[in-house]
C-alpha cells in the first residue's frame, strides 16, 4: 500500500474489508508477547473464517500459548514464531497497541506481507499498520472482529463464536469494566446464538485450577501490600517466587484491586532482567498516564508496562508515579466523588 489509512469508525470500511476480500489468500495471524485470550481469541476467530473461504493461514507469535487457553479452538496451532517462514498477502495484530510486544516480529512481517492490518481498541494505539482500524469506544477488541465478519458475510460457527466468546469476556474483565456497552452484550448474545457457551467458557477459565494453585495463591497475597492512606496496593513477584505456569493463570493483580479502598493496584513481576508491571485503577486515576511514564500503555483502567532492571528499583519508581497521580487526582475539580 502507498499510505498508511487509520479507520476509526465502530463498523470496518472498505479500507479495512479490502485486504479480506479475496475468495483466497495467505495470512499471518501475530500475536503479541505472553498471548492472552483477547488476542488468541481474535486471531483465531478471524484466521479460521478466512480459512472456511480457502485460505492458507499461520497463527503465531513470540511465546506460545498458556496451558489455561487450551480449550480455544484451533489453539493447538498457534506456535512460537522465531522466524518468518514465506511471504503472505495479510498480516494481522489484534488487541496490541505496541508493535514492540512482538519482540521483532513485525519488522519481518513487514518484508514478507502485502498489507499490515492492525485491529485494536487500545487509545494509544501506534497506529503502525498499513491498514489501522482503531475503534477505542469499543469494550473488547472482539467486537471489532465481530463486527468485521459479520461485514465479511462470514459464517460464525460455534468455535469461531466461542473464540470471540472467550475474547470479549476477559478483555471485558467479565463484562465488568467500566466501559462495557449495550453493544458489548449484543455481540456477546450473537455469539452464544452463534454456539459460544458462556457456562463452559467460565468453568474452563477460572474452574480448571491445578491442585496445588490454592497453596501458591496463598503464598502470592501473603505478599500484598497496601499504602497507609489505603488507596494504594501492590503485590511483587522476584524471579523464582511463584511458579511462571501459576501466574500465567491467574489475572493476580485483580486481587489486591478487589480492596474497597485501594484506588489503583500494581503487579510487578521480575524476569529475566527486567520487571513486567501490570495496574489497575477504579477510575479516580487514569493508569494509562501512569504507564507511559515508562514505555507502556493500555486504558485508563488497566495499563501494563515493562521497566529493565532489578525488581526493587521498578517497584520505587512505579510507586512514586502512581503517589504522584493519585495526590494529582485528589486536588482535581470533583475528586472524592465514587468511581463508576
Amino acid at each position: 500500500m502507498t499510505a498508511a489509512v487509520t479507520v476509526t469508525a465502530t463498523t470496518p470500511s472498505e479500507a479495512v474489508l479490502a485486504p479480506f476480500r479475496s475468495p483466497m489468500g495467505s495470512a499471518l495471524m501475530l500475536g503479541h508477547v505472553h498471548p492472552d485470550a483477547d488476542v488468541l481469541g481474535t486471531l483465531l476467530a478471524l484466521g479460521q473464517a478466512l480459512e472456511a473461504r480457502g485460505w492458507r493461514v499461520t497463527y503465531g507469535g513470540p511465546h506460545p500459548a498458556p496451558a489455561v487457553l487450551a480449550f480455544l479452538p484451533g489453539v493447538e496451532r498457534y506456535q512460537r514464531l522465531h522466524a518468518l517462514d514465506g511471504r503472505f498477502d495479510v498480516a494481522v495484530l489484534t488487541d496490541c497497541p505496541n508493535p514492540e510486544r512482538t519482540e521483532g516480529l513485525i519488522d519481518q512481517a513487514r518484508r514478507a506481507v502485502a498489507t499490515v492490518v492492525n485491529i485494536d481498541h487500545h487509545p494509544d494505539n501506534r497506529r503502525y499498520g498499513d491498514v489501522n482500524w482503531i475503534d477505542v469506544s469499543a469494550a473488547a477488541t472482539g467486537e471489532l472482529v465481530y463486527e468485521l465478519l459479520v461485514a465479511l458475510g462470514a459464517p460464525l460457527t460455534p468455535a469461531i463464536a466461542t473464540n470471540l466468546f472467550t475474547a470479549l469476556h476477559t478483555d471485558t474483565g467479565s463484562f465488568r469494566y467500566s466501559n462495557v456497552t449495550p453493544r458489548t452484550f449484543k455481540t456477546a448474545a450473537a455469539l452464544v446464538q452463534a454456539g459460544a457457551e458462556p457456562a463452559f467458557v467460565s468453568e474452563r477459565l477460572y474452574e480448571r485450577r491445578a491442585p496445588d494453585a490454592l497453596r501458591w495463591l496463598g503464598e502470592a497475597l501473603g505478599r500484598v501490600e497496601i499504602s497507609d492512606d489505603g488507596r494504594l496496593a501492590w503485590l511483587t513477584l522476584p524471579a523464582g517466587s511463584i511458579p511462571e505456569k501459576f501466574i500465567e493463570s491467574e489475572e493476580l493483580v485483580n486481587y489486591p484491586r478487589s480492596i474497597a479502598t485501594v484506588r489503583v493496584a500494581c503487579l510487578l513481576r521480575e524476569e529475566l532482567g527486567r520487571v513486567k508491571v501490570s495496574l489497575r485503577g477504579k477510575g479516580d486515576v487514569d493508569v494509562q498516564r501512569i504507564a507511559a511514564q515508562f514505555g507502556g500503555g493500555g486504558h485508563p483502567n488497566a495499563a501494563g508496562c515493562t521497566i529493565a532492571g532489578p525488581i526493587a528499583e521498578a517497584t520505587r519508581v512505579v510507586l512514586v508515579a502512581v503517589r504522584a497521580a493519585l495526590a494529582a487526582g485528589s486536588q482535581a475539580p470533583g475528586a472524592g466523588r465514587s468511581a463508576t
